[in-house]
């Protein structure tokens, strides 16, 4: 399937932050979304239709409407790793003590790696939510648009 791809007032907004090259190189893997979601993609969630293309250190967040793609914000990754209470995952820590106090924590490196996506995908996908609902009814622009403003 070929998607056309829309993006939202935020998400520009997200565009003009940064660096003409950065945000070209951002547009140029975004493009690659038109067929068949083609790149680094991940589903947010299991039950909406909330997506994020990871760009470097850069996170695209979309939604999927029938053959559209709607970009909703640009993120740098390292705003991604605050903690969401809601996330699971079963852990099996080893407690160190000293002086008889607990003072430092071991997980395996697959637990750590848990952790660090779960925090990643909660914090895009809250601020894809956020996005969402902010501009809910402004219009976007064209993929093509994007461009031309970032040439």
């Amino acid at each position: 399937m070929t998607y056309r791809i829309e993006f939202k007032p935020l998400a520009i907004k997200d565009l003009d932050r940064l660096a003409k090259d950065e945000a070209r190189r951002i547009l140029d893997k975004t493009q690659t979304l038109r067929a068949d979601l083609s790149g680094d993609v991940k589903r947010l969630t299991n039950h909406t239709p909330e997506f994020r293309l990871r760009v470097g250190d850069y996170r695209v967040l979309f939604d999927v409407e029938g053959d559209k793609i709607i970009v909703r914000r640009v993120k740098h990754r390292k705003d991604a790793y605050r903690q969401d209470r809601n996330a699971m995952i079963e852990l099996h820590p080893e407690i160190l003590e000293k002086n008889g106090k607990k003072e430092f924590v071991i997980l395996t490196y697959e637990e750590f790696v848990a952790i660090q996506e779960a925090l990643e995908d909660a914090e895009d996908l809250r601020d894809l939510r956020a996005a969402k609902l902010e501009d809910a009814d402004k219009p976007g622009i064209s993929m093509d648009e994007a461009k031309k403003r970032y040439l």
